[in-house]
């Protein structure tokens, strides 16, 4: 693994953290879905949306998938070992 493979890792895992804490919370009154507001009563838990959530997290580990393969190739070249000629 190089430098690069794992920046973006690192990268990726951030994206993929803001990602989730930033989804819209929903809340669920009487099997319907709401978006929450002022006038909700305080005993309604919002929770997180999890459609969006999942949705973001594919696209965001997908396309540090594609990255992290896509820069296999750069960085280290391994050198050939030189071999003395035998006398």
């Amino acid at each position: 693994m190089n430098i690069f493979q794992r920046i973006v890792l690192i990268l990726g895992a951030i994206a993929l953290v803001l990602a989730i804490l930033t989804t819209p919370y929903i809340v669920i009154v009487q099997g319907t879905y709401a978006k929450p507001s002022v006038d909700l009563p305080f005993e309604l838990q919002p929770m997180i949306a999890s459609s969006t959530a999942l949705l973001r997290a594919v696209g965001i580990v997908g396309a540090t998938v594609l990255l992290f393969f896509a820069l296999k190739s750069s960085g280290d070249k391994k050198k050939a070992k030189k071999v003395k000629p035998s006398k």
